[in-house]
């Protein structure tokens, strides 16, 4: 799986076939974002910065901030959806821009939703990958819905994936598509982020199953991202 790159400012996941430049001529990924809770939320965008690939948030949701982070407003019950021409990888956080530590506020840390989405023109096999990181904890819950395109797995032994969540902190492990608290590399912790005085550190998963992935040429239909709750 793929280690985590960790920013003092915001978290990027570098997915494998998401460092290279290109367009994508098959049928496209649409990313649509929904607020179930009944209260107004702020999400994060945050893109990475990978050449060819979509780097500016400007219009995007709404999104009126320009350069590789901004905000928008989903109110209760609203969803908003997104259709890059060209690749496109990063991450969508509720409630607060990205964090590596635990704050006051957040005491949990908080959890993300990655992507790396309309990439099929990257030399190699590239894929499309989602996940939720609960690298630096977990302030939300959040569900993901696929559908359309090629199927989506979590690894040869877990196919034809339509949906995951994440849960609360320490109840992560053993769930397909999340990264446990600490496990930056999914089945290990090599190097999360160093937070002085964190709580002990969620156990692995047992096998690589915190990204879900289909192969990039078989994009197409949407990854629908439904923020539900606060937690903490």
């Amino acid at each position: 799986m793929w280690k985590k790159l960790f920013t003092l400012c915001f978290l990027v996941t570098l997915f494998a076939g998401c460092s290279s430049d290109g367009t994508n001529g098959s049928s496209k990924t649409t990313l649509k974002v929904k607020n179930s809770s009944s209260a107004d939320v702020h999400v994060w965008l945050t893109l990475g910065q990978v050449d060819g690939f979509v780097t500016d948030v400007n219009g995007i949701f709404g999104i009126t901030d320009s350069g590789l982070q901004g905000k928008f407003t989903l109110k209760a019950g609203e969803e908003k959806e997104y259709t890059s021409k060209k690749g496109i990888s990063g991450n969508l956080c509720f409630g607060t821009a990205p964090i590596n530590c635990p704050t006051t506020t957040y005491t949990n840390g908080v959890n993300i939703f990655e992507f790396c989405l309309n990439n099929s023109a990257q030399a190699g096999t590239p894929q499309e990958t989602v996940d939720i990181s609960a690298v630096a904890g977990v302030h939300c819950l959040l569900k993901a819905t696929l559908s359309g395109g090629g199927a989506w797995n979590a690894g040869t032994a877990h196919q034809d994936i339509t949906s995951f969540e994440n849960e609360v902190l320490y109840s992560n492990t053993g769930l397909i598509g999340v990264f446990p608290y600490g496990c930056d590399n999914c089945t290990s912790s090599d190097a999360p982020p160093s937070c002085p005085g964190h709580p002990a550190y969620e156990t692995p998963q047992s096998e690589p199953i915190c990204n879900i992935q289909r192969d990039a040429a078989k994009s197409g239909g949407t990854v629908a991202v439904e923020f539900t709750e606060f937690i903490s």
